[in-house]
């Protein structure tokens, strides 16, 4: 591996070399750019070079600069919404010339048709989203496609953990803030996306590649034109834009992680043939004779001496029984590199005589995880804690994990501009994974027969996709002075397809050299069928009127409106096999669910075979668990953007939400319950909220801002937690029970923020902010249930506090020969408390007399830092050094006076290199958790720390390539 990392390092040198003997006598153009009326500089114009394809945005003063351009005749065109399009042909550069022109842009009502769609606002570069972060009425922030390149982020959660203040727990769901994904809103440029998963709101943040992704934005603070429901923050995924010009881009890589590559121990089982697309072939379907779960259930076993004894019900048990694939065998299997490809076109043409942009783009991955030396265990409070000085072991395990992921997105994007005041677009998105899991533990249980060895293996197939269709229009009317109209209605579907999760324990006794189900306190060998359906219908109208204040200065009067229907299917299947006498299990699960082992009907003796001895299938099924869905949220707002002074500009409105939430279970037992409101004419859940919001920024200077925000906003129940019923949850390992009086949760909102533009790339933000919560709804365990069950219940009262730091500075300022290194940095610091449920508390008092009524909030870190030490010359070499740390935060509340379990930090420092090799050839390296970091979950009790999990995630390193061909349009 050393050799291999010398020789990769040596080739980077030399490309490097020979890319700075190549551009030393290359030509630049550079120049200002200003208003025509007042020769104030146009920050954030664009400046477009078409023949070679690359542009470059102004800075603060209005400056911009292309460098390393080859000898030649060119055009340059200097754009920016609002003002009308400059072209200045026929410039001629000689080898190292360095050209100066200015630009001076005429305002007008629209950009001229001589942009081909419109002055597009660039937004996919550090430096453009300062600008948008700049020019917001909000508290924002966010991360660009240019950022994400650096970082070598796969998806928009792993990219994510860079933004302030943000954290991603489990690699998909996004916590702002410190607080949980509940808390948070996830749109698809502007559009409402559904869920993916049955216990949550929130969308799953894994499934958008990195290549479909423009930037994403996070609203902190709340404005009447956004959704209500969040208070942590509000995510707006874009997607990727249409090009300028012609464009292809074209990339691959592969990469080695030192725990799961070429590993030959790494848990494995026999998938079907179509797992590479993400997707199950059929192999894994519930079989066509087991009734679908509104078809029923399979006949109760009934033995030969039984009066209630049916030939029919035996015959159907015995089919039933066989029906299923003896696929229970894991094994280890070695997996090779991972791998990673995208590709993606775009080109604005003209169609009926009219441009057409549009750009079209796919991804796909394929990579594989685990591990081979995880620990997992449980500990409990024995006594009081007056008297107990030590946690009582109940499990102990040794853990091994094999994970194989498969993820491919695809988009279509086109905007049609009708004419100079009509444009349309059209979005297409479509998302596919599948990832498949084997795990296999061994240890003691510890609460019973200790001296045994306990075996627990599962196999898992989760399959998601996800399907948006967005269409929206902008239309400018200069006869109603100046109106913009913009409009969108979007349709998505998700689905979540768990097929075949299988579950089997059992024991080994090493004294009498001998297997066995201990069926008395283990689970029978189980087979779970699961399937979610959820799709949105996301539509909504916005208006902006400009007009002038007192002073004479530019105010914007909006309003609109927005409607959201969001409907859910879950159903949920379980067969368990159960045994008939006595049935022989030699530690080989494969022998166990042989043909003879099971269950035979003998037609012609009108009875059970081997007098009725063997394994069965039986319908383990609660129907409650099952449930079809629906919210509906109708939205207005009122708004304006004011100017009192020049310096001093109001932001204020009002939303008004109105939500009907309603659930129909499919046990008719509960839908006699008239006090649930399980149909659609009594809804569940209903509220009408009205939301206001104040902001005011300051501009101190023209490098310094000071904004301050308040806002209300509330968050709602999600259906599994409003669902009266409970079910067993297979990724906690506990009971989970949900609450149908479970009222929505309102919150205050304030954030005060002060930012510094030293330049037009850097940035100094500090940001304070409080959050008081009214009714949270907080996950706690139910002391009146006779087992491990968790519920959700609306606490009293919550409180956040918290501080932001965010740096970005180029480097230059220390010494001139430090001008091509750049510093980003941010850190947050976040305290919450929230008040324990008072039955909880009391629970909790009986062993700890001493226990305070409150806690953090669930999943919330006290603080996150990232850090990138950016490199980059003129010569196309670009080097990044990565890093990333979150704080503990909890991850499971424990039943009593035993601690919670909290998920430790770890810390990640990664390091990127690329060179451009010319003719559009890029080659990058990258390496990832540098330190080799660990996942740990512990507690701790009286000064010592307990582990729950814990596992090694390796070291990984890619290599990849990257291909951009451009030209211009004809």
């Amino acid at each position: 591996m050393k050799q291999f990392s010398l020789l990769i390092f040596l080739l980077f040198i030399s490309l490097s070399l020979s890319q700075a003997q190549e551009k030393t006598a290359m030509a630049s153009i550079s120049g200002k750019v200003l208003e025509a009326s007042s020769a104030y500089p146009v920050i954030g114009a664009m400046v477009f070079l078409p023949e070679l394809n690359i542009g470059v945005v102004t800075n603060f003063e209005g400056e911009y600069r292309l460098p390393n351009l080859p000898a030649g005749s060119y055009k340059l065109q200097c754009s920016y919404l609002g003002f009308s399009t400059q072209t200045v042909e026929n410039i001629s550069l000689a080898q190292g010339q360095s050209f100066q022109l200015d630009f001076s842009l005429q305002e007008e009502a629209l950009a001229q048709d001589e942009v081909v769609i419109e002055a597009k606002q660039i937004r996919n570069t550090a430096n453009a989203l300062l600008t948008i972060k700049r020019q917001s009425s909000q508290v924002l922030d966010g991360v660009s496609a240019a950022e994400i390149k650096k970082t070598g982020d796969n998806d928009a959660a792993a990219a994510m953990r860079r933004i302030t203040g943000v954290t991603v727990e489990g690699g998909k769901y996004v916590y702002v803030r410190g607080l949980s994904d509940r808390y948070s809103k996830t749109t698809l440029n502007g559009a409402e996306i559904p869920s993916l998963d049955p216990n949550r709101n929130s969308v799953q943040m894994d499934l958008f590649p990195a290549n479909l992704i423009d930037n994403i934005l996070v609203y902190k603070s709340f404005s009447p034109n956004l959704y209500g429901d969040f208070t942590g923050g509000y995510i707006d995924i874009e997607t990727k834009d249409f090009p300028e010009r012609f464009s292809i881009n074209a990339s691959l890589s592969t990469s080695y992680n030192t725990v799961s590559s070429f590993n030959p121990n790494l848990n494995s089982y026999a998938g079907s043939s179509t797992d590479l697309l993400g997707f199950d072939d059929g192999l894994r379907q519930l079989p066509s004779s087991i009734p679908h779960i509104e078809e029923g259930q399979l006949p109760e076993f009934e033995p030969n001496s039984s009066a209630n004894f049916n030939a029919a019900d035996a015959q159907q048990i015995a089919a039933a029984s066989r029906s299923f694939a003896n696929n229970w065998k894991q094994s280890g299997r070695s997996r090779f590199l991972n791998s990673r490809a995208s590709f993606s076109i775009g080109n604005q043409k003209k169609l009926f005589g009219k441009p057409l942009g549009f750009i079209a783009s796919i991804s796909y991955s394929q990579q594989a995880s685990g591990y081979t030396n995880g620990n997992y265990g449980i500990y409990e409070l024995g006594g009081n804690s007056q008297s107990t000085n030590r946690l009582t072991s109940q499990l102990q395990l040794e853990e091994q994990l094999g994970q194989d992921e498969t993820l491919w997105g695809a988009m279509l994007g086109a905007s049609y501009k009708l004419n100079k005041n009509n444009q349309l677009r059209l979005t297409v998105l479509r998302n596919q994974s599948a990832t498949s899991t084997t795990r296999y533990a061994e240890g003691t249980k510890f609460r019973d027969d200790p001296d045994d060895v306990f075996i627990s293996q599962s196999w898992r197939f989760l399959e998601r996709s996800l399907g948006s269709y967005q269409l929206g229009g902008k239309h400018f009317i200069p006869k109603w002075k100046n109106l913009e109209i913009k409009w969108q209605s979007a349709y998505s579907l998700s689905a979540q397809d768990e097929p075949d999760l299988r579950y089997f324990t059992y024991r080994y006794r090493p004294d009498q050299d001998r297997y066995f189900l201990k069926l008395s306190s283990d689970n029978s060998p189980s087979r779970f069928y699961r399937e979610m359906n959820e799709n949105t219908w996301s539509n909504r109208l916005d208006f902006s009127l400009p007009y002038k204040q007192w002073n004479g200065l530019s105010a914007k009067l909006m309003a609109g409106a927005s409607y959201n229907r969001k409907a859910r299917t879950f159903r949920e299947n379980r067969i368990v096999f159960q045994q008939s006498g006595i049935v022989a299990f030699n530690g080989n699960l494969t022998d166990y669910f042989a043909e003879d082992q099971l269950l035979q009907y003998d037609a012609g003796e009108n009875q059970w075979a081997n007098n009725g001895q063997g394994l069965y299938a039986d319908s383990d099924i609660d129907l409650q668990n099952s449930y079809d869905a629906q919210q509906d949220v109708l939205g207005l707002y009122l708004m304006t953007e004011l100017p009192l002074t020049k310096k001093l500009r109001l932001i204020t409105g009002l939303r008004m939400e109105q939500t009907s939430l309603s659930m129909l279970s499919l046990d008719p037992a509960l839908q006699a319950i008239d006090s649930l409101h399980l149909d659609q004419s009594s809804p569940l859940l209903e509220n009408l909220d009205l939301l206001p919001a104040l902001s005011l920024n300051y501009e101190l200077n023209d490098k310094m801002k000071l904004r301050f925000a308040y806002s209300r906003t509330l968050a709602r129940p999600s259906f599994r937690e409003l669902a009266p019923y409970t079910n067993f949850d297979v990724d906690g390992g506990y009971l989970l029970a949900g609450n149908p009086n479970l009222q929505r949760s309102l919150a205050d909102n304030m954030d005060l923020r002060y930012e510094f533009y030293p330049s037009f790339a850097e940035l100094i933000s500090l940001t304070g902010f409080f959050k008081q919560f009214y009714n949270p709804i907080e996950r706690t365990f139910n002391p009146t249930a006779p087992n491990s069950e968790i519920t959700f219940r609306n606490v009293e009262e919550a409180q956040i506090i918290g501080l932001e730091l965010e740096l970005r500075k180029n480097l230059g300022f220390i010494a001139a020969s430090l001008k091509d290194f750049s510093l980003a940095a941010n850190f947050s610091y976040i305290y919450s408390a929230t008040k324990i449920d008072p039955l909880e508390l009391a629970e909790i008092r009986a062993t700890v007399a001493d226990a305070k009524d409150s806690r953090p909030m669930f999943g919330q870190s006290p603080y996150s830092a990232n850090f990138l030490l950016a490199y980059k010359n003129d010569y196309g070499t670009t080097a990044n050094l990565v890093f990333n740390v979150i704080g503990p935060r909890i991850s499971l509340i424990v039943r009593g006076g035993t601690p919670n379990v909290y998920e430790q930090p770890v810390p990640l420092l990664g390091f990127n290199l690329a060179q451009e090799l010319g003719k559009g050839f890029r080659l990058s390296l990258r390496a990832n958790n540098l330190l080799g970091s660990r996942y740990q979950e512990s507690l701790e009790y009286k000064g010592q720390e307990y582990f729950i999990q814990r596992y090694d995630l390796g070291r990984s390193f890619s290599l990849g390539v990257n291909y951009r061909f451009n030209r211009a349009a004809e």
